[in-house]
């Protein structure tokens, strides 16, 4: 990877910046580190926000959504900065070339390889469109093929950077992958999406794009009024592709369609984005990535520290300490000092504050519903996705690692309502122990620290928000 050049920040925010990881039309990618030492990917945009309050309001809106998409075969938004004249995005690292640089290196994929790309990409795409989200920019450059599968890139920063942009009419996106409806001028729907993933997986088994052509004017115009060539690719996979370059975006099939026929899974049934993500793991090298991992709780990471802001500290009054009562004169040296005094009443000051701010969120709205974020492993410094659905009657369930792929049950353990045992889990290389949950200064949102059973250090923690 490139170093960082002289002109290059080495610091955003809180995040230290070691390399270049790449560099885009909407800014520069940089390999950055968490405070707590987990690798992270930083893009740092070229524009800056307007200073039009509607358009910020706008950007964080559409940050809001891009956050709120399931870990399916993506690379999850951990955090953004829209502050000054420097806006960045921080994700997911993906150790792994894009599909591009793999194709051009390799030549294309055949057989299950391509299936699966095809399988885990598609498993990307609907969990990006049931998030309300569209991703605008699919192509090769943003699928990286890391060791749990592929991973998709960039969702939504196509739309984030067009937030910003007050007047113009032009495209968003990579001219080639652009559809028909697009070229024309017309909205970006889902549909778009799927004709960009079918142009993906036609580059993905020929090497070269299905509308090639000398220059982008040819290939538009192939686009509009020409044919694909899709070379050897046949069987069911054609038909899938060719479903999703249909012209008219009303005659392709949306992604879950795509994923379940790719998956010959029926239209009820089990939840096709979870098959689709475990389908899209290439066992060979699950394995051996797995050999690399530290502690294999999981397939990701956690912090001890927690990441979210702490709640804030109350103002104490320094108290007046009382008249020391009559009796023995203490030993030398074991005499309570008058700051001793004012520090363990302002720490049971504070423990009070904290669980008052906590019993009030608890039951107000309750801890119901479904909390999503993401999470840190002490050990193995990598971030992973996290997602809670808590019922009103105590109990729930719990999703974790890559592409969520780890599940259990939770049930509240003893009564003070904030600590769930973690049990009936599944899947592989996954791990019961025990939830713990404390509260924030943002409503809506919870520190969780997680420890693996027959263990006393946390071994993963993070934050989650309320989603619904």
């Amino acid at each position: 990877m490139p170093e960082l050049r002289p002109d290059d920040p080495r610091h955003l925010g809180e995040y230290r910046l070691s390399r270049r990881l790449g560099q885009g039309g909407q800014g520069v990618v940089y390999l950055g580190h968490s405070p707590q030492g987990a690798q992270v990917a930083i893009k740092l945009l070229h524009a800056s926000l307007s200073g039009d309050p509607v358009v910020r309001r706008r950007f964080l809106g559409e940050i809001e959504a891009v956050r709120r998409v399931a870990a399916f075969c993506t690379a999850q938004l951990l955090d953004a900065d829209l502050e000054g004249d420097r806006p960045y995005l921080v994700s997911e690292y993906v150790e792994g070339p894009s599909l591009r640089e793999h194709v051009a290196a390799k030549g294309p994929r055949l057989g299950g390889s391509l299936e699966r790309l095809a399988i885990g990409t598609a498993t990307a795409l609907g969990a990006i469109h049931r998030a309300g989200v569209v991703h605008r920019d699919f192509k090769p450059q943003n699928v990286l093929l890391g060791l749990d599968g592929p991973r998709v890139i960039d969702f939504g920063v196509s739309r984030l950077v067009d937030t910003t942009a007050t007047t113009g009419s032009s495209p968003v996106g990579t001219p080639s992958y652009l559809p028909p409806e697009r070229i024309n001028g017309e909205a970006a729907g889902p549909a778009a999406d799927l004709w960009a993933w079918g142009l993906t997986v036609a580059f993905t088994a020929t090497g070269r794009h299905a509308y090639t052509a000398g220059t982008y004017q040819e290939v538009l115009a192939r686009i509009l009024y020409g044919k694909p060539d899709l070379g050897p690719l046949g069987g069911r996979l054609r038909e899938i592709v060719e479903a999703c370059l249909a012209p008219r975006p009303e005659d392709r099939p949306d992604a879950e369609e795509v994923l379940r026929r790719l998956l010959g899974q029926p239209a009820a049934g089990t939840d096709v984005l979870t098959s689709g993500a475990m389908a899209a793991i290439d066992p060979a090298a699950s394995r051996a990535g797995a050999t690399t991992d530290p502690d294999p709780t999981t397939s990701f990471p956690a912090v001890t520290a927690p990441t979210a802001p702490a709640a804030p500290t109350p103002a104490v009054p320094t108290p007046t300490p009382a008249p020391a009562p009559a009796g023995p004169a203490p030993k030398a040296g074991r005499r309570l000092r008058a700051w001793q005094v004012v520090v363990g009443v302002a720490g049971l000051a504070m423990a009070a504050a904290g669980l008052v701010l906590w019993l009030r969120g608890a039951r107000a709205p309750g801890l119901e519903g479904t909390w999503t974020g993401s999470a840190e492993h002490a050990t193995a410094q990598r971030v992973f996705p996290v997602e809670l659905r808590l019922g009103a009657d105590g109990g729930g369930a719990m999703r974790w690692g890559a592409d969520l792929h780890c599940a259990g049950r939770l049930g509240r353990a003893g009564d003070s309502g904030t600590v769930f045992a973690l049990d009936q889990v599944t899947g592989e290389e996954c791990y019961p122990g025990t939830l713990r949950l404390f509260p924030t200064s943002y409503d809506g949102q919870m520190v969780i620290k997680v420890t693996r059973q027959g263990q006393e250090e946390v071994t993963y923690s993070g934050t989650v928000t309320r989603t619904s």
